[in-house]
């Protein structure tokens, strides 16, 4: 009996391929990393379209490209250069133009005040980036990273999806279209818990798929 095929992206080739089931399970092993270190060769140059088991790391990459997206939209204010080696710690200068930035991208005065790291900057939520500004031991800017967007690099254990992170449903910068998985929501409860509109916009994309909205405990 012949193996079942799909079709996949050849991205060497640039064009549609079949291949087997079987090698598309080789391909897409859940616990390696989609981004593979520049010092490896890939196996394979089919890369697409993801297996279920990497429908997780899918979501990282989208939430990946709505954070870079956010980092280009807020460039105009930035003094330092997009493209650094380490990680750029900084305060933002006063936009000379607000109109171009939406709300939810606007310096806070912590942010215009306060030294932080550059990543903060690209959350849409004022008040969570304020949160890690000011209360940077109360939680583990690597493990924060890794729930994000950490599957892309190193890989994740099965067991760790129900917790993992993120969701953009919409444009990155616009606060209604992100979703928080509840594990992350009760990880990170001290930084998250009455942010504004946070928990709100979780429950909106719950509802949709007909789940009961998040409450955090009393």
């Amino acid at each position: 009996m012949s193996e079942e095929l799909i079709k996949c992206w050849d991205n060497e080739r640039q064009s549609v391929s079949m291949v087997p089931v079987s090698r598309v399970k080789q391909i897409y092993d859940a616990r390696n990393p989609l981004f593979l270190n520049k010092k490896q060769k890939e196996r394979f140059s089919a890369i697409f379209p993801l297996c279920p088991d990497h429908l997780i790391t899918l979501i990282q990459f989208n939430v990946l490209r709505g954070l870079i997206f956010n980092r280009e939209i807020i460039s105009g204010v930035l003094v330092t250069p997009a493209q650094c080696a380490d990680e750029v710690v900084h305060v933002l200068p006063s936009p000379t133009e607000s109109g171009k930035l939406p709300p939810s991208l606007m310096p806070t005065p912590t942010q215009q005040t306060v030294l932080h790291g550059d990543w903060i900057d690209l959350f849409p939520y004022p008040e969570l980036r304020d949160r890690l500004i000011r209360f940077p031991g109360t939680y583990d800017e690597d493990d924060m990273w890794a729930d994000c967007i950490g599957g892309l690099f190193d890989g994740f254990p099965a067991d760790e999806i129900e917790r993992r992170g993120i969701i953009a449903w919409s444009p990155p910068w616009d606060i209604t279209g992100w979703e928080f998985s509840e594990g992350f929501l009760r990880k990170y409860e001290r930084l998250l818990r009455g942010v504004p509109g946070l928990v709100e916009a979780t429950n909106r994309w719950r509802r949709v798929r007909g789940e009961e909205p998040f409450v955090y405990d009393d």
